[in-house]
Protein backbone atom coordinates (compact mmCIF):
# COMPACT_ATOMS: atom_id res chain seq x y z
CA UNK A 1 0.00 0.00 0.00
CA UNK A 2 1.32 3.44 -0.97
CA UNK A 3 1.96 5.79 1.95
CA UNK A 4 2.14 9.52 1.27
CA UNK A 5 4.80 11.74 2.80
CA UNK A 6 3.75 14.03 5.64
CA UNK A 7 4.96 16.12 8.56
CA UNK A 8 3.35 16.93 11.90
CA UNK A 9 3.50 20.24 13.78
CA UNK A 10 1.88 20.82 17.17
CA UNK A 11 1.00 18.67 20.15
CA UNK A 12 -2.74 19.27 20.57
CA UNK A 13 -5.26 16.44 20.83
CA UNK A 14 -7.41 17.80 17.98
CA UNK A 15 -6.06 16.74 14.58
CA UNK A 16 -6.04 19.03 11.53
CA UNK A 17 -5.16 17.50 8.16
CA UNK A 18 -3.86 20.02 5.61
CA UNK A 19 -3.63 19.51 1.83
CA UNK A 20 -1.89 21.72 -0.76
CA UNK A 21 -2.74 23.14 -4.19
CA UNK A 22 -1.54 22.61 -7.76
CA UNK A 23 1.54 24.86 -7.66
CA UNK A 24 2.92 24.17 -4.19
CA UNK A 25 3.29 21.59 -1.44
CA UNK A 26 3.29 21.63 2.39
CA UNK A 27 5.72 24.57 2.26
CA UNK A 28 2.88 26.84 1.14
CA UNK A 29 1.90 27.02 4.81
CA UNK A 30 5.36 27.73 6.24
CA UNK A 31 4.68 31.43 6.78
CA UNK A 32 1.41 30.75 8.61
CA UNK A 33 2.61 27.91 10.86
CA UNK A 34 4.21 30.41 13.24
CA UNK A 35 0.72 31.65 14.16
CA UNK A 36 -1.13 28.33 14.36
CA UNK A 37 -2.54 27.22 17.71
CA UNK A 38 -0.12 24.35 18.30
CA UNK A 39 -1.18 23.81 21.91
CA UNK A 40 -4.74 22.72 21.17
CA UNK A 41 -4.23 21.30 17.68
CA UNK A 42 -1.81 18.99 15.85
CA UNK A 43 -1.40 19.81 12.16
CA UNK A 44 -0.58 17.03 9.71
CA UNK A 45 0.62 18.37 6.35
CA UNK A 46 0.23 15.76 3.60
CA UNK A 47 1.85 15.90 0.16
CA UNK A 48 -0.04 14.17 -2.64
CA UNK A 49 1.63 11.87 -5.17
CA UNK A 50 4.17 13.76 -7.22
CA UNK A 51 4.49 16.58 -4.67
CA UNK A 52 6.92 17.53 -1.92
CA UNK A 53 7.57 14.65 0.47
CA UNK A 54 5.71 12.34 -1.96
CA UNK A 55 7.42 13.63 -5.09
CA UNK A 56 8.89 10.24 -5.99
CA UNK A 57 5.51 8.47 -5.81
CA UNK A 58 3.91 8.06 -9.22
CA UNK A 59 0.22 7.52 -9.83
CA UNK A 60 -2.88 8.35 -11.82
CA UNK A 61 -3.19 11.76 -10.10
CA UNK A 62 -6.95 11.73 -9.87
CA UNK A 63 -9.53 12.49 -7.20
CA UNK A 64 -10.32 8.89 -6.27
CA UNK A 65 -6.68 7.85 -5.94
CA UNK A 66 -5.72 10.93 -3.89
CA UNK A 67 -8.67 10.62 -1.50
CA UNK A 68 -7.93 6.95 -0.86
CA UNK A 69 -4.23 7.73 -0.35
CA UNK A 70 -5.08 10.27 2.35
CA UNK A 71 -7.61 7.98 4.01
CA UNK A 72 -5.13 5.08 4.09
CA UNK A 73 -2.41 7.25 5.62
CA UNK A 74 -4.73 8.47 8.36
CA UNK A 75 -5.80 4.89 9.11
CA UNK A 76 -2.12 3.99 9.49
CA UNK A 77 -1.64 6.95 11.84
CA UNK A 78 -4.66 5.73 13.85
CA UNK A 79 -6.43 9.08 13.77
CA UNK A 80 -9.97 8.74 15.09
CA UNK A 81 -11.43 12.04 13.89
CA UNK A 82 -10.09 15.17 12.24
CA UNK A 83 -10.68 18.52 10.62
CA UNK A 84 -9.74 18.64 6.93
CA UNK A 85 -8.17 21.76 5.39
CA UNK A 86 -7.60 22.00 1.63
CA UNK A 87 -6.57 24.70 -0.84
CA UNK A 88 -7.77 25.23 -4.42
CA UNK A 89 -7.11 21.99 -6.37
CA UNK A 90 -7.22 19.81 -3.26
CA UNK A 91 -10.61 21.14 -2.19
CA UNK A 92 -12.15 18.70 -4.67
CA UNK A 93 -10.11 15.89 -3.11
CA UNK A 94 -11.21 16.98 0.36
CA UNK A 95 -14.85 16.70 -0.66
CA UNK A 96 -14.25 13.19 -1.97
CA UNK A 97 -12.53 12.27 1.32
CA UNK A 98 -15.57 13.54 3.24
CA UNK A 99 -17.69 11.12 1.21
CA UNK A 100 -15.55 8.05 1.92
CA UNK A 101 -14.31 8.77 5.46
CA UNK A 102 -16.80 9.52 8.21
CA UNK A 103 -14.00 10.57 10.59
CA UNK A 104 -13.97 14.04 9.00
CA UNK A 105 -15.63 16.49 11.41
CA UNK A 106 -15.49 19.63 9.29
CA UNK A 107 -14.21 20.80 5.90
CA UNK A 108 -12.21 24.03 5.73
CA UNK A 109 -11.75 24.99 2.09
CA UNK A 110 -9.49 27.81 0.89
CA UNK A 111 -10.21 29.35 -2.54
CA UNK A 112 -12.29 26.27 -3.31
CA UNK A 113 -13.75 24.51 -6.30
CA UNK A 114 -17.03 22.71 -5.91
CA UNK A 115 -17.17 19.03 -6.77
CA UNK A 116 -18.20 20.08 -10.29
CA UNK A 117 -14.63 21.21 -11.01
CA UNK A 118 -13.99 23.85 -13.67
CA UNK A 119 -16.10 23.92 -16.83
CA UNK A 120 -14.40 25.03 -20.04
CA UNK A 121 -15.02 24.63 -23.75
CA UNK A 122 -13.23 21.59 -25.11
CA UNK A 123 -10.94 23.72 -27.27
CA UNK A 124 -9.91 25.91 -24.31
CA UNK A 125 -9.38 22.86 -22.12
CA UNK A 126 -7.16 21.18 -24.70
CA UNK A 127 -5.14 24.36 -25.18
CA UNK A 128 -4.58 24.74 -21.43
CA UNK A 129 -3.47 21.12 -21.02
CA UNK A 130 -1.18 21.38 -24.03
CA UNK A 131 0.48 24.47 -22.54
CA UNK A 132 0.90 22.69 -19.20
CA UNK A 133 2.40 19.61 -20.85
CA UNK A 134 4.84 21.68 -22.89
CA UNK A 135 5.99 23.30 -19.64
CA UNK A 136 6.93 26.51 -21.42
CA UNK A 137 5.92 29.49 -19.36
CA UNK A 138 2.43 28.50 -18.18
CA UNK A 139 3.46 28.61 -14.52
CA UNK A 140 4.99 32.04 -15.04
CA UNK A 141 1.78 33.22 -16.72
CA UNK A 142 -0.39 31.98 -13.84
CA UNK A 143 1.88 33.56 -11.23
CA UNK A 144 1.95 36.88 -13.08
CA UNK A 145 -1.83 37.00 -13.43
CA UNK A 146 -2.31 36.29 -9.71
CA UNK A 147 0.42 38.67 -8.53
CA UNK A 148 -0.27 42.03 -10.14
CA UNK A 149 0.01 43.82 -6.77
CA UNK A 150 3.34 42.24 -5.87
CA UNK A 151 6.99 42.76 -6.76
CA UNK A 152 9.30 40.59 -8.82
CA UNK A 153 10.88 39.04 -5.71
CA UNK A 154 7.51 37.53 -4.78
CA UNK A 155 6.90 36.34 -8.34
CA UNK A 156 10.32 34.72 -8.53
CA UNK A 157 9.65 32.94 -5.23
CA UNK A 158 6.25 31.62 -6.34
CA UNK A 159 7.61 30.41 -9.68
CA UNK A 160 10.56 28.66 -8.03
CA UNK A 161 8.30 26.98 -5.46
CA UNK A 162 5.89 25.81 -8.15
CA UNK A 163 8.64 24.11 -10.15
CA UNK A 164 10.40 22.64 -7.12
CA UNK A 165 7.27 21.33 -5.40
CA UNK A 166 6.07 18.82 -7.97
CA UNK A 167 6.72 16.82 -11.10
CA UNK A 168 5.34 17.95 -14.44
CA UNK A 169 3.44 14.67 -14.70
CA UNK A 170 1.64 15.33 -11.40
CA UNK A 171 0.75 18.94 -12.25
CA UNK A 172 -0.75 17.93 -15.58
CA UNK A 173 -2.56 14.98 -14.00
CA UNK A 174 -4.25 17.05 -11.31
CA UNK A 175 -5.07 19.77 -13.83
CA UNK A 176 -6.92 17.11 -15.85
CA UNK A 177 -8.66 16.08 -12.63
CA UNK A 178 -10.39 19.39 -12.02
CA UNK A 179 -11.13 19.97 -15.69
CA UNK A 180 -12.76 16.55 -16.17
CA UNK A 181 -14.18 15.51 -12.78
CA UNK A 182 -17.74 16.20 -11.66
CA UNK A 183 -19.40 14.61 -8.63
CA UNK A 184 -21.41 17.66 -7.55
CA UNK A 185 -24.71 15.86 -7.06
CA UNK A 186 -23.11 13.18 -4.89
CA UNK A 187 -21.19 15.72 -2.82
CA UNK A 188 -24.01 18.22 -2.31
CA UNK A 189 -26.48 15.49 -1.34
CA UNK A 190 -24.24 13.44 0.93
CA UNK A 191 -21.78 15.78 2.67
CA UNK A 192 -23.53 16.47 5.97
CA UNK A 193 -20.68 18.06 7.91
CA UNK A 194 -20.09 21.86 8.07
CA UNK A 195 -18.14 23.42 5.20
CA UNK A 196 -16.17 26.54 6.13
CA UNK A 197 -14.69 28.53 3.24
CA UNK A 198 -11.96 31.18 3.11
CA UNK A 199 -11.66 33.33 -0.01
CA UNK A 200 -9.39 36.24 -0.94
CA UNK A 201 -10.73 39.52 -2.26
CA UNK A 202 -7.96 39.68 -4.87
CA UNK A 203 -8.30 36.10 -6.09
CA UNK A 204 -9.18 35.02 -9.64
CA UNK A 205 -12.83 35.70 -10.65
CA UNK A 206 -13.69 31.98 -10.45
CA UNK A 207 -12.90 32.14 -6.70
CA UNK A 208 -14.80 35.38 -6.01
CA UNK A 209 -17.51 35.63 -3.34
CA UNK A 210 -20.36 35.60 -5.88
CA UNK A 211 -18.94 32.68 -7.82
CA UNK A 212 -18.16 30.59 -4.72
CA UNK A 213 -21.65 31.24 -3.33
CA UNK A 214 -23.10 30.07 -6.62
CA UNK A 215 -20.82 27.03 -6.87
CA UNK A 216 -21.69 25.87 -3.34
CA UNK A 217 -25.38 26.82 -3.41
CA UNK A 218 -26.51 23.18 -3.42
CA UNK A 219 -24.52 22.21 -0.31
CA UNK A 220 -26.24 21.96 3.06
CA UNK A 221 -24.08 23.84 5.59
CA UNK A 222 -21.71 26.45 4.15
CA UNK A 223 -20.09 29.52 5.74
CA UNK A 224 -17.80 31.85 3.75
CA UNK A 225 -15.14 34.12 5.27
CA UNK A 226 -13.07 36.71 3.41
CA UNK A 227 -9.38 37.53 3.70
CA UNK A 228 -9.69 41.12 2.56
CA UNK A 229 -6.04 41.66 1.62
CA UNK A 230 -5.19 38.32 0.03
CA UNK A 231 -5.42 36.81 -3.42
CA UNK A 232 -5.22 33.11 -4.19
CA UNK A 233 -2.58 32.36 -1.54
CA UNK A 234 -4.02 33.61 1.75
CA UNK A 235 -1.63 31.45 3.78
CA UNK A 236 1.37 33.09 2.07
CA UNK A 237 0.07 36.60 1.44
CA UNK A 238 -1.61 37.31 4.79
CA UNK A 239 -0.27 34.63 7.18
CA UNK A 240 -1.38 36.19 10.49
CA UNK A 241 -4.89 36.90 9.21
CA UNK A 242 -5.14 33.48 7.58
CA UNK A 243 -4.02 31.65 10.72
CA UNK A 244 -6.48 33.66 12.80
CA UNK A 245 -9.42 32.96 10.49
CA UNK A 246 -8.50 29.28 10.29
CA UNK A 247 -8.37 29.03 14.08
CA UNK A 248 -11.73 30.75 14.41
CA UNK A 249 -13.32 28.37 11.94
CA UNK A 250 -11.75 25.33 13.60
CA UNK A 251 -13.17 26.38 16.96
CA UNK A 252 -16.57 27.62 15.76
Amino acid sequence: MTMLGYKIIGEGEKKVIILHELMGDHRNYDSSVFYFDKKNFSYIFIDLRGYGLSKNIKGEYNCEEASNDVKNLLLKLDIKEYFLVAHSMSTMIAQKIALIDKRVKKLLLISPLSAAGIKMKESAKNKLLEEMEENKGKIEEIVDSSSERYNQTWRDYRIKLAYESSTLEARVGYMKMYLNTDFLEEASENIDIPIKIIIGDYDFPVFSMNQVKKSFSKYKDVQIEECKESGHYAMLETPVLFASKLETLLKS
